[in-house]
């Protein structure tokens, strides 16, 4: 990733036509859970305008999903959090990380950008620095969010010692006209304009004849596990003890090294959404966009804890009130102690328990204030 955080431009297809309908959506590259998130709203906003996507997620993974009415910014627009693994923060990277990232702000030049591509409306998943440029040149901005970078940078360790830098972060967020809360949110503040709604997922198709074919074998009386830990959070399971369960079959796309009876790494020929839709339960280190499309399949849940992340406040009170989840103990969690969450997961439903189609809801808001 550059360390320059100007944006480099891509070559979509743009329509004329909606040359006065310019959005700028900037979109997180902390992992890929914004971007996942993002997808279902894009596809409902490129039909009625035109889109600058900016973002440090590479175009490719864009280029998938659209053909036209996208053009993407490669750029730096948030820095997230860092970490030693998937559901471990490392705090004082992440306010170092942070701290540069403001000490070359390009807020500025932002202003010049959205004025010179006629922007009409900024959208941000979850970046703050767009927010404060589009008000300072009178453009309307809409935070989509069950979080702020505020809410969890104000939770880690060293917090009390980087106050600046959080009222930096909480005056850039202010300046939000309207902040959509998808499902599973952390409070705002109150003086923050808000609108809840339902769950933005990208909804998956069952694959799981296909899965079959490709392993060469059936799946009748086995329970389907996907499980999802990240790049890192791989790293910290026993996971020669799912071999334990007979009854169990395991399917990942993480880059796990060792071979473990019943657990199969695929490619990516096999999308996370259609993974999904076609398991059983999901396993997963609690991230929003795939517990978002574990429910909008109708996929029950397991997870563990994440002490450093405030978002699982949020995400472990709604599982548990839903009845859509269960929450393993960190010790069973990482020595690979599956089987009893398993078994408790296969007794929940989830049909009909949770709001979806957030996508539709932040479409029509973003029509009402073009209007």
């Amino acid at each position: 990733m550059p360390e320059n955080p100007l944006a480099i431009e891509s070559n979509f297809t743009l329509d004329p036509r909606l040359v006065h309908k310019n959005l700028a959506y900037y979109i997180s590259g902390h992992g890929y859970g914004h971007y996942a998130r993002s997808i279902p709203v894009l596809r409902k906003l490129v039909i009625d305008f035109q889109v600058h996507i900016k973002s440090e997620i590479q175009e490719c993974f864009f280029t998938k999903h659209f053909k036209e009415n996208i053009r993407h910014w490669y750029q730096l627009v948030d820095t997230g959090c860092q970490h030693f693994d998937s559901l471990e923060v490392d705090c004082e990277a992440t306010f170092r990380k942070f701290n540069s990232f403001q000490d070359r702000s390009t807020i500025e030049t932002e202003k010049i950008w959205l004025r010179e591509n006629q922007i009409t409306l900024v959208l941000s998943d979850i970046a703050s620095m767009p927010l404060k440029a589009a008000h300072e040149v009178s453009i309307p901005s809409i935070l989509i969010g069950n979080f702020t970078w505020h809410d969890i940078y104000k939770g880690l360790k060293g917090a009390e010692k980087q106050k600046d830098l959080l009222q930096v972060l909480e005056e850039e967020y202010s300046c939000a006209d309207l902040q959509i809360l998808p499902q599973c949110y952390l409070p705002p503040p109150v003086t923050m304009k808000s609108k809840e709604v339902g769950f933005i997922a990208q909804k998956g198709q069952d694959i799981r004849k296909d899965i079959e074919e490709y392993l060469n074998f059936c799946f009748e009386g086995k329970t389907l596990v996907f499980v999802y830990l990240g790049q890192y959070g791989n790293r910290s399971v026993l996971w020669e003890n799912l071999s334990q369960s007979k009854d169990c079959i395991y399917l990942t796309r993480d880059p796990i090294e060792q071979s473990v009876n019943g657990l199969y790494i695929l490619d990516d020929r096999f999308d996370f959404p259609d993974l999904i839709a076609s398991a059983d339960v999901v396993c997963t280190k609690g991230g929003y966009s795939t517990i978002g499309s574990a429910l909008a399949s109708y996929t029950p849940i397991i997870t563990c804890e994440r002490h450093d992340f405030n978002e699982f406040e949020a995400i472990r009170e709604y599982l548990l009130k839903t009845r859509t989840g269960v929450i393993i103990e960190d010790q069973d969690f990482y020595q690979g102690n599956w089987q009893g969450a398993i078994k408790r997961a296969l007794n929940l439903t989830v049909k009909d328990k949770v709001p979806l189609d957030g996508e539709i809801e932040i479409l029509e808001t973003v029509h009402q204030i073009l209007s």
